[in-house]
Order: C-alpha cells, then structure tokens, then sequence
C-alpha cells in the first residue's frame, strides 16, 4: 500500500477477519513507481520534485472522501488546504509551480492509474506554502484525464473537504459555464459537502458570467465570492485569491446543521424559475441582500420576440434585446447577421449601467424612477429604455449612429416597449 500524500488509501484492515475470507475490495492502491528528482529553479534552490504512480481499482473519489472523513471531519482544527479547479487548464498548475518555487516546497505529485488497462485517470498536484506569523497553506489540483462520472468526482472530493475553493474561469463558452454551474451547485448540495467558501475568478470583461453566478440559489451555508481579475500571470492570479482567503478565514466555517435550498432539475437556471428565499444568498456575500432574486413572472420570450422583430427594418441596427435587469440576461434578442455584435456581454454591462444611474438619481434627490439611458460612443449610440410595467426588464438596442436617425430608433423602441406593456 502506499502511503500518499492523502495518507493511505488501502482499505483498512479488519482484526476480526478470518483468514481466507477474500471480498472484492472496494478500493485497492499499489505502488509501481516512485521518483524523486532534485532540480535547481530560477532562484537556484534546490527543490526536490516528488512523482508517485498508483494503479487503482474501484472509485479514488470515494477513498479520498472516506480518508478525508478520517482526517479532516472538523475543518476548523484541520490544516488549510485551498483547492483549484480550472477548467481551462491555464493557470492552476501554473500557480502551484510559482508557489513551489518561491517557498522552496516540493511539488507533491500523485498520478492515479487505473488497474486493469494502467491508463492514466487523473494527475493530483500539492504544495505547501509556509507562511511566516501565518498558518501553512496546503494547496492541490486535480488534473482528471480521463472521461466517466467517478472519475470527475476526484476534483470534487478534493474540494469538498478544503477550507475554500478556487474556480479559475478562462475562456468558456456559455454552454461550458451552464455545465460548470449545474457542477458545482450539485455538488455544493451534496450531504458531503463541508467547504465553507466557494471564490469564482473571472477576467475583467466576464460581467454575464457574475451575474450567472449570483442568479443561482447557492446553499445558505456556503460562502460563494466573486473576483473579477486581470489574470495576466500566475503571481497574479495567486495575489488575487491570498487576498481572498486573509478575509474569509477567520469567518465561520460550514454549519452541518443548517439546510440548503434546493432546485429542480432544469438548467440552465431560468430567472423566472427563481423567486425568493430565505435562504437565499447573494455572490457578494451571506451579509448582503439576495438582489438577484425574482418574485413576479417575466415576459414570455415568444412574446418579447415577437415584439422585436419591426426593429430590424431600422436601417443602422447592429442589436437589439429585452433584458432582465436583475440579473443581466436576455430575455429575447435580433441581431442583424452582417454586425456580429455579442449581446449577452452588452446586455450583461447594460444592467449595470442601469444600476449605477439608478443608484446615482437617488443619490441625487430624484424621486422619479428613470426611463430612458442614451450613450455615444464613437460610431455607435447605445439605448436603454425601461419598461414601467415589468420592474427590472428594459429594451436595449444598439444602433450605429451614422447611419441611423436617434429620434426614429427612440420611437420604435416607445413602439415596442408599448407591445409589451
């Protein structure tokens, strides 16, 4: 058996077992090789490089979990371990060699394998940061290599029993950050779940992407966290999500007791099937009001589509869209084929203009609630126009202002925003 970084992971023995007796195990690890190589790093330390390979049979994720109920059951005596999860693939790696680098610590390497055909199941990487006045941080990554549902719940084992977790966000496509979400929220909901924190690193210009994340109806339990990074090295990235941690770790760690809302099966989440809940938190924290909730029924996309659809023969058009503005997504959209223009990005940066102004006319004594927003930028106007009788949602349209008349375009919105009154 071999005792790895996670400790040993061979079924443990039974002192009342007869001899003879021979069950399937449910787990078995073998050691078949081990190496350490001493290399020099930039710095010249000297930083020793651990590689173990172990050939398993039966799920590594379950053994993870029954080793980690062992050894971490009560997280707030536990070490601290930070667990990331990259989609990518573009900087957890990355991070965990900058940091092994810096601090001098080995790379701790275990390479799982599965038994009968030695294929390689996932590559799990750690290391240790000591920290001078501070607790040592233990940080792991799980690269899983190979397709099948026990072998993508290895990263989750890992996170499960981590003080916080890190989901690094790199270039997705909106259908990749739907099935990310529903990941994470099922997992999140799981009886094994104990990490308190959830932190979401996002590039600068992911706006849509937040608000997918503080739509969601995560567990009262859980802190979820948002950063919206310039993630242009691995310093930085690790700079980003220390200064996260220095604040979370001295809050209250996950309470067994309390109990998590729960969702339907249908996803991606659809605002109007959220409404809500006392449990309900938002991405900025569990002290912040729940402000992505909605309690009343949005306008049916069918209707709102066909609402729409007269604003093509407006000559300049580049995009148009009706917008939840609680959330930032779109309800229905037209967009001419020749202007690629991405609307979901416009419609999620749109909902937060709305909320600035809002927040600065009742900042400045305006009583009235606002109607209309109009932005020129270079050749391009930008309106919004919302609607009275549905709360948060509002029309964008985005027009190119040479060749486009202002007050027509302002017409036809009146026009549609009078179809859907």
């Amino acid at each position: 058996m071999l005792t790895s970084l996670f400790g040993d992971l061979g079924a443990p023995k039974d002192p009342d077992r007869k001899k003879g007796d021979e069950d399937q195990p449910v787990f078995a690890a073998t050691a078949i090789m081990e190496t350490v190589a001493t290399e020099v790093n930039e710095r010249g330390q000297m930083v020793d490089r651990h590689l173990r390979d172990l050939v398993v049979s039966g799920s590594p994720a379950q053994a993870i979990r029954e080793h980690f109920a062992a050894t971490r059951a009560d997280l707030e005596t536990a070490s601290s371990m930070i667990t990331l999860l990259d989609p990518v693939g573009v900087w957890a790696s990355a991070v965990i060699k900058a940091l092994s680098d810096a601090g001098g610590q080995p790379i701790e390497r275990l390479h799982l394998r599965e038994q009968t055909t030695l294929r390689t199941l996932a590559m799990i990487e750690r290391t240790t940061l000591v920290r001078r006045h501070e607790d040592t941080l233990r940080i792991c990554h799980a690269d899983v290599r190979a397709p099948g549902s026990e072998n993508a719940e290895i990263p989750i084992a890992l996170m499960e029993r981590s003080q916080m977790t890190a989901v690094i966000v790199g270039p997705m496509q909106p259908h990749a950050i739907d099935a990310l979400l529903q990941t994470l929220l099922q997992a999140t909901g799981l009886p094994t779940w104990r990490c308190p924190n959830l932190l979401f690193m996002l590039p600068p210009s992911a706006v849509w992407i937040a608000n997918k994340v503080g739509a969601i109806v995560w567990p009262s339990r859980l802190h979820v966290h948002v950063l919206n990074e310039s993630m242009t090295g691995a310093s930085s990235v690790w700079n980003a999500m220390l200064g996260m941690w220095n604040r979370v770790k001295t809050q209250p760690g996950w309470d067994p007791n309390a109990v998590a809302p729960m969702l339907g099966s249908d996803f991606p989440i659809k605002v109007h099937d959220i409404g809500d809940h006392p449990g309900a938190r938002s991405a900025a924290g569990n002290d912040a009001p729940a402000v992505m909730r909605v309690s009343r029924p949005l306008l049916e996309p069918s209707r709102a589509r066909e609402a729409l659809a007269p604003m093509l023969t407006l000559d300049g058009l580049l995009g148009c869209a009706v917008v939840d503005g609680a959330t930032g997504l779109v309800v229905a959209r037209e967009l001419r084929e020749d202007q690629p223009v991405d609307v979901e990005l416009a419609a999620a940066a749109s909902a937060q203009v709305l909320r600035i102004h809002r927040q600065a006319a009742r900042n400045t004594g305006l009583t009235e609630p606002i109607e209309e927003i109009i932005s020129a930028a270079g050749p391009r106007h930008l309106i919004l126009r919302v609607l009275p009788k549905h709360g948060d949602v509002f029309l964008m349209a985005l027009i190119d202002k040479h060749r486009t008349n202002l007050a027509l375009a302002r017409f036809q919105l009146i026009e549609v925003e009078r179809l859907l009154s």
